[in-house]
């Protein structure tokens, strides 16, 4: 499956960085390519494949500090449920926001107390759909298919700030 980075995506992404904010921000757009290293072992630990070989993402100054925001893609029922996540200089969760739901059934993925589930969320404490997430009626494959992007984002976090450092 190809994904195609179009400016819709791509403002409606950098709108939803800037609101988060609501204050002076120097916002700069990367892409980063996953190594088959990486990627396999990120798709083993979490049960779910990548999307695609690269990513978008991009790297907020705030206060002094490095945030970074995190564009990708999962699979829904049958179609790809485009999602941001935002991590602060400890690597947590701070944000997410699904960017394009493409679906006609579940849908309140969408909701912020629904995504407020993963706030807090690091590497190191990976959260599982029905332990820790609560679902949502008719969205069952949106809501575990969500929660598995959210955790591969989280894990492929380090190598992209170690990927900066070079």
């Amino acid at each position: 499956m190809t994904f195609i980075f179009t400016s819709e995506i791509k403002d409606k992404s950098i709108e939803t960085i800037k609101s988060f904010y609501k204050h002076d921000i120097k916002i700069d757009s990367k892409k980063f390519s996953i190594s088959k290293k990486t990627k396999r072992i990120i798709q083993n630990k979490i049960k779910q494949k990548f999307y695609r070989d690269q990513i978008h993402y991009w790297i907020i100054k705030v206060d002094g500090k490095y945030h970074y925001a995190l564009l990708d893609n999962t699979l829904g029922k049958t179609m790809p449920i485009t999602f941001l996540v935002l991590f602060d200089e400890n690597q947590e969760v701070i944000h997410s926001s699904i960017i394009k739901y493409r679906e006609g059934y579940g849908g309140e993925i969408s909701g912020k107390n629904w995504l407020n589930q993963f706030l807090g969320m690091r590497n190191d404490s990976l959260l599982k759909f029905e332990k820790d997430i609560d679902g949502i009626t008719g969205a069952t494959i949106s809501v575990k298919s969500f929660t598995k992007g959210i955790s591969k984002l989280s894990l492929l976090l380090p190598h992209i700030m170690a990927n900066n450092k070079k």
